[in-house]
């Protein structure tokens, strides 16, 4: 079923929010028959439910949409004032102890960008800290009652070979705590990025919060997280994490310095990957990216040819292409081979760590099973029908 009228529907509603009115487009749409079911179920898998809560409520649709469009918005308003609650005493916690720390998204970043913050849902907490300092916050988040959440990954696994690690406290109203140490991870078994870490740390500004202030990542290098987490973790899919973009695009105004940013995605090796995201913001919300901007990141080859066709497909085809899309957005044809022959032949000591398996021969068995399944997943969305 042809779903173009939906999808243009939910765009025309993240682009009103972003102007901050409604739109003729989005009246127009909202008057023409469509599968209001369908459009609420994808925007709450996209994260906009409660934003389309609040740009097409004043609009005449039906009685029982503005209805479950206001449940979405009152769940997204009582997890903002919890996760507020929380991530405040948190960083009282380790502000105290002297461990420095920078909230990633959450209700800081909600808060950053959002006049509501309640319309920005989270469904945990992500904490970065200094690779050098997880001595000190580890036990620090077991003093607070944390513990880890392994889904398959031992803490000695991901403090080895990942850049991040699940927490929870087991209290009802708490969500998960994702301590970060690093910004992203790459597919395969060691990050490929040569993201300089500590250049994050000395760029730290103090922003303002419900809380009161603390740490976060300075304009430009938030926006290449930012992208970079749409991009890697989320395959370039999901209205949400463009609007959270184009909301800190338009916010900065004429005050971004892209040439630095340039300058860090080139020496960081993480150009593909901002260009893509990037580059699909400015055509879907029209934001003010400057042209040689993105001619300074765009790659080139096949790899582009294909994922501009991957692109076209919907956000549902992306979904389940979570496995090759970081794969191609990466910047050199070197990066993949290095990410999948670490996938397909990863050394012992990441096997003995990953699967706990008795023997060598027994934990590759179990691994190949694993990367069997993912590539059929992976082949089986790319070639199958695109849903419309």
């Amino acid at each position: 079923m042809d779903r173009s009228v939906e999808r243009s529907l939910l765009t025309a509603a993240a682009g009103a929010f972003l102007e901050g009115e409604t739109t003729p487009e989005l009246a127009a749409l909202t008057a023409r028959p469509v599968d209001w079911g369908w459009i609420v179920r994808r925007a709450e898998a996209e994260r906009l439910g409660a934003v389309l809560h609040a740009v097409v409520s004043p609009l005449s649709i039906p009685a029982g949409v503005r209805d479950r469009l206001r449940v979405a918005w009152v769940s997204g308003r009582r997890q903002y004032l919890l996760g507020a609650q929380q991530i405040t005493k948190v960083l009282s916690e380790f502000e105290r102890d002297g461990v420095p720390v920078i909230p990633l998204r959450g209700p800081a970043l909600a808060e950053l960008l959002y006049r509501d913050p309640s319309l920005r849902p989270f469904t945990d907490l992500d904490l970065l800290v200094r690779e050098a300092d997880l001595p000190r916050a580890l036990p620090l988040l077991a003093r607070l009652g944390y513990r880890h959440l392994e889904g398959g990954h031992s803490l000695s696994h991901e403090l080895t070979w990942r850049h991040a690690a699940s927490f929870v406290s087991g209290r009802p109203d708490e969500l998960p705590i994702d301590l970060h140490w690093g910004l992203v991870d790459y597919p395969g078994i060691v990050p490929t990025t040569a993201v300089h870490h500590q250049e994050l740390w000395d760029r730290a500004v103090r922003t303002e919060t419900s809380g009161g202030t603390c740490l976060g990542l300075c304009p430009e290098d938030l926006l290449i997280y930012l992208a970079l987490h749409w991009a890697i973790h989320h395959a370039l899919a999901g209205l949400g994490w463009q609007l959270d973009l184009a909301l800190l695009i338009r916010r900065q105004g004429d005050a971004w310095n892209w040439e630095v940013a340039a300058e860090r995605a080139r020496r960081w090796q993480i150009r593909g990957a901002l260009f893509y995201a990037l580059r699909e913001v400015r055509e879907r919300f029209e934001v003010a990216i400057p042209p040689w901007f993105l001619a300074r990141l765009r790659p080139a080859g096949p790899r582009r040819i294909l994922l501009d066709r991957l692109r076209h497909r919907g956000e549902e085809r992306l979904e389940r292409l979570d496995y090759l899309i970081p794969l191609l957005v990466m910047d050199k044809g070197s990066d993949i081979l290095r990410a999948l022959s670490g996938a397909v032949l990863p050394p012992a000591s990441w096997l003995r760590c990953r699967y706990g398996k008795p023997s060598a021969f027994s934990a590759y068995l179990a691994h190949w099973a694993r990367i069997g399944r993912a590539c059929a997943r992976t082949v089986g969305a790319g070639l199958g029908r695109a849903h419309r």
